[in-house]
């Protein structure tokens, strides 16, 4: 049973770690248009959110 768990935990963590990985290259990508400030803000608090989740 506790290997399933941390099966099911790495999975949970590389698929974390994948998904910050495209959130992080869509921040650089949205850094680089001409968008309002707003949309900026909301996509580095996503990242934040994303990363706290990560970190629990």
């Amino acid at each position: 049973m506790a290997k399933e768990n941390a099966q099911v935990d790495e999975r949970e963590a590389r698929m974390g770690r994948r998904v910050n990985g495209k959130v992080s290259s869509l921040l650089t990508e949205i850094e680089k248009e001409d968008i309002p400030d707003r949309l900026l803000d909301l996509a580095r608090q996503l990242q934040t959110a994303l990363n706290d989740k990560l970190a629990r």
